[in-house]
């Protein structure tokens, strides 16, 4: 079968729309989807890692602010269930902040609150693409991990769908990592617990669809679009990592 997409949930309701692992649940009025894909089988069959799969759909980047803090609260919530509980965290920021349509990881993670907090450190790191830097981002973040030593590390990325309207309002987090580009469908050394040594969730958010009659498209506001969703994961990044410092605090100094 053929998959330009790297959203679970657009597969798995594409392919197997009665998957009986897959579980559909509020935060108040925003939706979340989780699905598992447990075996090699299925993982084969879907052409995605084994792991934990979670989407929020989130209104907020094309709609009205009043529903900002309902779903950086739903966001939050699902991805303190992924990191650890206790140690420092290494944010990464990945993709071009040149090319707007891949610059949602770079623009979080220059904008979450980094520091010591409530006795845990949140590093942020943007390593940049290698067409610009010469260096495989993979290596960096290998070298800040061993450096920091962090019990766990959020990449947050931009990714594919299938569906213009998912653009910057499906939020997925995974806790099997990433491959950088593979919607694109470039082969990239996986970032995962297993390459990195230490837990691995990625955040991200399709920025662009893959429409088989006109390839790759971003709607005209995408600019826009991305700049509202950096600040949804900044601030739900930051809150999963420090919880103490309320949502309120948080906002104040990221937006």
């Amino acid at each position: 079968m053929s998959i330009k997409t790297d959203l679970a949930k657009e597969i798995i309701d594409k392919f197997s729309p009665s998957y009986a692992k897959k579980r559909k649940f509020f935060y108040k009025s925003t939706e979340i989807t989780e699905v598992f894909i447990e075996t090699e089988e299925e993982s084969a069959f879907f052409k995605k890692p084994m792991g934990t799969y979670i989407t929020v759909e989130s209104d907020f980047p094309k709609g009205a602010f009043e529903k900002f803090d309902e779903e950086v609260l739903a966001l939050s919530s699902e991805l303190s269930k992924m990191i650890p509980e206790k140690g420092d965290i290494l944010a990464v920021g990945i993709g071009n902040s040149f090319l707007t349509a891949d610059s949602l990881g770079p623009l979080s993670s220059e904008n979450l609150l980094c520091g010591d907090f409530f006795g845990r450190r949140l590093f942020s790191l943007v390593p940049g693409v290698l067409g610009r830097t010469g260096i495989e981002p993979e290596l960096l973040i290998k070298a800040a991990a061993e450096k920091l030593s962090p019990s766990g590390i959020i990449l947050i990325d931009s990714l594919v769908s299938e569906d213009i309207e998912s653009i910057c309002r499906t939020v997925q987090l995974s806790d099997c990592g990433l491959a950088p580009g593979s919607g694109f469908g470039k082969t990239k050394t996986a970032l995962s617990e297993k390459t990195l040594g230490v837990p691995v969730i990625a955040v991200g958010t399709p920025t662009v669809a893959s429409l088989s009659d006109c390839g790759f498209v971003s709607p005209d506001d995408i600019d826009f679009l991305i700049k509202r969703c950096a600040k949804l994961v900044s601030c739900a990044v930051s809150l999963a990592v420090f919880p103490k410092a309320g949502l309120d605090f948080i906002k104040g100094i990221i937006l």
